[in-house]
């Protein structure tokens, strides 16, 4: 898969340094650790009491231990396989994604299980120092409680993971995961469902669904089903907290069994999928001052109208080829010479329009724009599709060229569509598809395309200007400056973290969740911990690069001689205030 296919806006593997310890203390972290504290405790303290449990220790470990161990290797590599040729299909299969699967499947044992564990050998350490045989007591309790249940959960989820697969494939039976709509208008309301049709959920077990959301679109996908569904239709709905403009691949969901005791929890194969795909808005375009010039000559953009208009007028002495239609006859009797009148603003005549979006930003900025710069991205695409509309309906002739994900989402491509009116749907098709891209700037559209005429050239630039397009009559300008978009100073996410109301360390020691819920995990709360680092490092980045252009980008454009126009985007409409005067322009 290319570089720009993966970054379409889908859920991430989690990272390495999380997943490769992660399946290596899952193989054997289980079983040495018991061992490994005993045999630190025996060094220690005086065990010479206890060493005639030695062989019920050793049948123990024979007759239950090795028997878990394997289980746990066989099982996970039956129920790792399915799950690791579904994305060998899709060609998504990398070290990154094996290592995230095999971690799924090897984690059997949930935090409350891993609780369980360390307080019960807790316990046996200080029996053994304080001679304790009730404590000793509750420790092999304990111990045995979780051998118990991890056991029998690897023994038997093999079979019933199987049963699980081969129950989706089932007529009327299965997974369903859809988005409600499928195809929104950004900001609109949009829900995910999903349908649980006969899913075989063993009793004394519950099927949890989980999933993290894009992060445009926020917060988590979270479900819990009963073994009321083995015999029935089920329904769960989620609404989605935001709908911003782009396209988004939704999982593979998480899915697993968990025992009623919360010890444990097996996974089975994630295929829970779901496109979604949220249109930009066309926004009204109003063009304010617009920069008057001194050209008088037709240009590809414009040409003296046939018929007098009614806007403000200059005058001028009459020359052979002007229009008799405009002789002023009073001012001409009064001077005593033919005078003429002529508009002072250039009308718009019906001509060939190119209208290019850029979406370029260089390499070393790409994935600190794919993470803080889509908003400045959804207000130049926005701009784009309302300026098409304008231009279209005054008359013109517009051909909207960008760089896009190609429809089946796996590559970058030049996209060229010829805008009509009634086909504002396909225009907004393109724009969602828009994304920050590294491969095609101006001047390769412009090659692409090959053609001369007019361009009027919609950008945020993060580097300088490219040269205008050679062979081009004219070329207007109209670009948003990205340090209008990072202008604020946001506080250092520490900072940030220990301003808050609870304060970092009572956010990080206690419970800032409701008593019961995923989220006061610590792992959960360090990995959004990370996520907001992430975000910050990757605005301040940006922050650094824009403020170095701080302005230069509007000195650039106005040696030219071309027309330049600054976006100021209000939330409802798209006001474009002229800059400089050239040979082009939108008046």
């Amino acid at each position: 898969m290319s570089s720009a296919a993966r970054r379409v806006r889908s859920g991430s593997t989690r990272s390495l340094l999380v997943t490769m310890p992660g399946v290596a203390f899952q193989l054997i972290g289980t079983f040495v650790l018991p061992f490994a504290v005993g045999t630190l405790a025996a060094a220690v303290f005086e065990v010479s009491e206890v060493v005639e449990t030695l062989p019920a220790l050793a049948t123990f470990t024979l007759l239950l231990l090795l028997p878990v161990s394997l289980a746990q290797i066989l099982g996970t590599v039956l129920k790792s396989w399915r799950e690791l040729r579904f994305h060998v299909q899709r060609r998504t299969l990398g070290i990154g994604r094996l290592f995230d699967v095999l971690y799924t499947h090897l984690g059997v044992i949930t935090s409350r299980g891993w609780s369980l564990l360390f307080v019960s050998l807790v316990f046996v350490v200080l029996s053994l120092a304080g001679k304790w045989a009730s404590l000793g007591m509750m420790a092999v309790l304990g111990l045995f409680l979780f051998y118990a249940v991890v056991g029998w959960t690897l023994l038997t989820s093999t079979f019933f993971v199987r049963t699980f697969e081969r129950g989706l494939g089932r007529a009327h039976a299965g997974i369903e995961r859809q988005v409600q709509p499928a195809v929104c208008l950004a900001g609109a309301e949009a829900e995910e469902v999903f349908l649980f049709r006969r899913v075989p959920v063993p009793w004394g077990y519950r099927l949890l669904v989980e999933d993290t959301l894009p992060l445009r679109l926020g917060g988590e996908s979270r479900y819990v089903v009963t073994s009321a569904a083995r015999d029935a239709e089920i329904e769960r709905r989620g609404r989605i907290r935001r709908t911003p403009r782009g396209i988004y691949r939704l999982g593979p969901a998480r899915l697993w069994y968990q025992d009623v005791l919360g010890i444990t929890k097996v996974s089975v194969a994630s295929l829970a999928t779901a496109d979604m795909k949220v249109l930009p808005r066309i926004r009204p375009v109003e063009i304010l001052e617009p920069p008057r010039t001194e050209h008088q000559t037709p240009d590809v953009r414009t040409r003296p109208h046939r018929f007098p208009t009614e806007d403000h007028f200059r005058f001028k002495e009459y020359v052979a080829g002007d229009d008799t239609r405009r002789i002023h006859w009073k001012l001409s009797m009064r001077t005593g010479a033919m005078t003429v009148r002529h508009p002072e603003n250039r009308e718009i005549t019906k001509r060939d329009v190119l209208l290019l979006l850029d979406s370029y930003v260089p390499r070393y900025a790409a994935d600190a724009a794919s993470i803080a710069a889509e908003g400045l991205l959804d207000q130049v695409v926005e701009t784009a599709l309302g300026l098409a509309r304008t231009l279209v309906d005054r008359g013109d002739r517009v051909r909207l060229v960008t760089a896009a994900l190609t429809p089946n989402l796996e590559r970058i491509a030049i996209e060229e569509m010829l805008v009509t009116k009634g086909g504002a749907t396909r225009w907004q098709d393109l724009g969602a598809r828009v994304q920050w891209q590294s491969e095609i700037d101006v001047p390769g559209l412009i090659a692409e395309v090959g053609e001369e005429g007019h361009a009027i050239v919609i950008t945020a630039r993060f580097t300088p200007v490219p040269k205008s397009p050679e062979g081009a009559l004219s070329t207007t300008w109209v670009f948003m400056d990205p340090a209008t978009a990072f202008a604020t100073d946001e506080p250092h996410w520490l900072r940030a973290m220990l301003e808050r109301p609870a304060g970092m360390w009572s956010a990080i020691f206690t419970r800032p969740h409701p008593v019961g819920s995923d989220d006061n995990a610590l792992l959960r709360r360090l990995g959004n911990a990370f996520t907001a680092w992430r975000t910050w490092n990757a605005r301040a980045a940006l922050q650094r690069l824009t403020r170095a252009r701080m302005g230069r980008t509007a000195a650039e454009l106005a040696s030219r001689g071309d027309s330049v126009y600054r976006i100021e985007h209000t939330g409802q409409t798209v006001r474009l205030r002229g800059l400089v005067a050239g040979r082009g322009g939108l008046s």
